[in-house]
């Protein structure tokens, strides 16, 4: 376990037989320090984790930008929690001080990172 309620496994690279990575894994401790306030903050609701750790073939296959926080380690990309209308988890996760915030309201996630040296500059973007 990373922490109290996530696991290695829900941030392994998923790119399997496609990148040969095994699924590797690389994750900064500050993303999982942020993703458990964030669950904290929005009443314990579980946080589902679409996507984690990307190797740089796997980041490719997916059309992940080039130098992509998630080949960092650095990002996770957080669905909707039932319970939430994505304005509400927009709203909990602006609260906080993530430095990268994706906010992607048709495909129901939030894109979330700790990028180096941005602390809580909140660069947006809405896809």
């Amino acid at each position: 376990m990373l922490s109290e309620h996530f696991s290695e496994s829900e941030f392994w690279c998923r790119g399997g037989d496609a990148c040969g990575c095994n699924h590797s894994l690389k994750v900064d401790p500050r993303l999982i320090e942020l993703l458990e306030q964030l669950r904290e903050n929005i009443g314990g609701l579980p946080l589902h984790i679409n996507s984690g750790y990307r190797c740089e073939t796997w980041n490719r296959c997916v059309g992940g930008v080039p130098n992509s926080q998630h080949t960092k380690g650095t990002a996770a990309d957080v669905a909707c929690p039932n319970g939430l209308t994505m304005p509400e988890f927009l709203w909990y996760v602006e609260q906080m001080d993530w430095d990268g915030i994706g906010y992607y309201p048709y495909s129901q996630f939030i894109h979330c990172d700790v990028r180096e040296g941005g602390v809580g500059a909140h660069i947006y973007w809405e896809g």
